[in-house]
């Protein structure tokens, strides 16, 4: 398979052709982005917008059998999903992991320095990126999380997506997304490159998208 996207970058750019395409620059009241990789594919987003990149932070809730393998999810908020795979777990063992990943999300949360509230998106129409759905199920609960607020309108952008992925977002938020691959594999088989980005880098495309931040 020939990758799709160069970059993040790259992908973000073909993203922003599609949300304006749709007219959506005007009427975006934020730009949430889901650390690490869907920040830096808001950044050119962010750019054109003039809006600054406020982190979504969620992470995914391990498997205790295999941690790559994900039985639900949690937001910086608290709030948490689990899925079917999560009924062979023991109460102990989630309520303990949980707990854990919730205060590292805490200190993540602390580390970009960004403190947002919540309230400020009812009635808005809001944007969330990430770099790809598999499952769906961290983007999943970052819509989940920001539904509780009211906004007018979700809008998840992603470069690529798995047609699950894709369904089960579409019943929460309108997807953007130039390639729902029946075939999907994995998000990275999409992108020339695709490395890991550091916290430091994060941090960084967030600090300079407040240069672009054109709200009063």
């Amino acid at each position: 398979m020939v990758p799709l996207y160069r970059n993040r970058i790259h992908a973000g750019e073909v993203l922003l052709v599609h949300i304006n395409e749709r007219g959506l620059k005007e009427s975006l009241s934020f730009v949430f982005g889901v650390p690490r990789g869907g920040v830096e594919v808001a950044f050119p987003i962010s750019k054109d917008l003039g809006k600054m990149i406020f982190p979504l932070i969620v992470h995914k809730i391990p498997s205790s059998r295999n941690e790559e393998f994900a039985i639900g999810a949690i937001s910086a908020t608290g709030e948490f999903f689990l899925n079917e795979y999560s009924y062979s777990e023991t109460d102990d063992y989630i309520q303990h992991v949980k707990q854990d990943i919730l205060n590292n999300l805490i200190e993540r949360q602390e580390y970009f320095g960004v403190a947002f509230n919540f309230e400020d998106v009812r009635d808005k129409e809001v944007l969330v990126v990430d770099d790809g759905i598999a499952t769906g199920e961290t983007v999943f609960l970052s819509v989940k999380t920001l539904l509780k607020f009211t906004p007018k309108v979700i809008y998840v952008a992603v470069p690529v997506s798995s047609e699950d992925g894709f369904e089960k977002l579409s019943t929460l938020s309108t997807v953007i997304c130039p390639l729902v691959d029946q075939n999907f594999y994995a998000v990275s088989a999409y992108f020339r490159e695709f490395r890991q980005l550091t916290y430091e880098e994060t941090k960084n495309y967030i600090d300079e998208s407040k240069k672009f931040e054109k709200r009063k």
